[in-house]
């Protein structure tokens, strides 16, 4: 069999005590058709039924300081008490409930339970001009009427923009929003004073409004041109000077064919048979094909066109010759060396070092080991650094590793082959360096 549950229920008209119910507890009024629920401020709240109820707002506000009765606005940022001293600061609703200090309930229009009110049956109560968040019976200069007072514990709540708001002692309406129609604006009522600075956009022009006598005179600057806008059709004969071609902007496809002759040249006319020359400082003059100085350029010269008889004694000096460029083959037999040459051009471009006693190897040298002996490897190698090492006829050599590993061990090598030859290279501090 299911299970019935039942509310608390009250069979005669009015609502229950604290004492009826408990706080969250539900309780149904037969005879009045009404709902009601005891909040946790020990307030009997109706819920439904017999024209009862509206909309309520349920605020959390640290400290808002607020009593029932209190007719408050939103600013935009918090909660605040509201006064009828300007439109902007009316009232938006009526505390009802103040459950604590950090919590209450704001009526915002409808039929309401407050027990215990005060207020006078019957009465209109209006925002005070004077007191922040207070009720008053004379209607203020800027009117709101908040609260109808309907009996002994119920209020009607009106909500903060009415329709029309009406000032006392004129005839004057202001208007709620969205009430001036275009209806209602009379002709040429529009002038510039009520025209809002950036007001009037692009969508509130009509086709072709702007005319000339409406553009104050420079006000066309470049960023209002579109690109390519402006065309042949709209540039002025002789409009387009020298000063307004940028450097470099006449190209060859721009200038007509035949167009270039000598009155437009910085130059008097030549001699059949001569060449037009330039002495590199910007001047232009006519001379014989050959007989100027600098005429022949290496355009002019053809392949192998310079043959060692055009070639004057010592023309050809150290700064002409490419790196590398002078081999054996070009080298004559006997030839004799005056100067010194280096140990490093003697050998390939790696000096030879002869190592009898303990001694420190340099990157990039060959170190032959004539003797017992500790060669040293260098102490702060960089990636790819190389020491190459040879050993005479014994085995009691010594490679110390100077901090650094050698074949991932942190430990010297001993050299203990004879007529040996290797290739230390430097691989990085986890392998240290490697034997080739």
């Amino acid at each position: 069999m299911a299970m019935v549950i039942k509310p608390k229920r009250k069979f005669t008209a009015g609502a229950p005590s604290t004492s009826d119910i408990v706080e969250g507890e539900i309780a149904i009024n037969t005879a009045d058709k009404k709902l009601y629920v005891r909040d946790n401020a020990n307030n009997i709240i109706e819920i439904g039924g017999g024209g009862a109820g509206g909309s309520t707002t349920e605020v959390t506000q640290s400290s808002h300081g607020f009593a029932v009765k209190d007719a408050i606005r939103h600013n935009g940022t918090a909660w605040v008490k509201a006064q009828a001293n300007a439109g902007t600061t009316l009232a938006l609703g009526v505390v009802v409930v103040v459950t604590d200090s950090n919590n209450f309930t704001v009526a915002q229009s409808g039929r309401f339970e407050l027990s215990s009110h005060g207020l006078t049956v019957g009465q209109w109560y209006y925002l005070s001009a004077a007191s922040a968040g207070g009720l008053v019976t004379t209607e203020p200069t800027i009117s709101q009427p908040i609260v109808y007072v309907e009996g002994s514990n119920h209020i009607f709540v009106y909500p903060y923009r009415p329709s029309n708001l009406l000032i006392s002692g004129t005839s004057d309406i202001i208007p709620g929003d969205n009430r001036v129609t275009t209806a209602k604006i009379a002709d040429d009522a529009v002038t510039q004073a009520k025209i809002a600075d950036d007001a009037v956009g692009a969508a509130q022009l009509a086709s072709s409004a702007v005319v000339t006598a409406s553009i104050v005179d420079d006000a066309i600057t470049s960023a209002k041109i579109a690109d390519d806008a402006i065309t042949s059709a709209l540039i002025a004969d002789d409009a387009i000077t020298s000063a307004l071609i940028a450097d470099d902007a006449v190209v060859a496809a721009a200038i007509a064919d035949n167009s270039i002759d000598i009155a437009r040249l910085n130059v008097s006319d030549g001699s059949n048979g001569q060449a037009l020359t330039t002495n590199g400082s910007g001047t232009l003059s006519f001379a014989s094909v050959g007989t100027a100085d600098g005429s022949i350029s290496t355009a002019k010269l053809a392949d192998d066109a310079v043959t060692s008889a055009k070639i004057a004694d010592d023309a050809v000096t150290t700064a002409l010759i490419a790196d590398d460029a002078v081999t054996s083959a070009k080298l004559a037999n006997s030839i004799t060396m005056t100067g010194s040459l280096a140990a490093a051009q003697i050998n390939g471009g790696t000096t030879t070092t002869v190592v009898s006693s303990n001694a420190t190897a340099t990157t990039g040298q060959n170190h032959f080991i004539s003797s017992a002996c500790t060669l040293t490897l260098p102490a702060s190698p960089s990636l790819g650094d190389r020491v190459m090492v040879a050993v005479g006829n014994f085995t009691t050599a010594i490679l110390g590793r100077n901090s650094k590993k050698i074949e991932g061990t942190a430990e010297d090598m001993t050299i203990d082959v004879a007529r040996a030859g290797f290739t230390c290279v430097f691989t990085g501090d986890t392998y240290g360096w490697a034997i080739y």
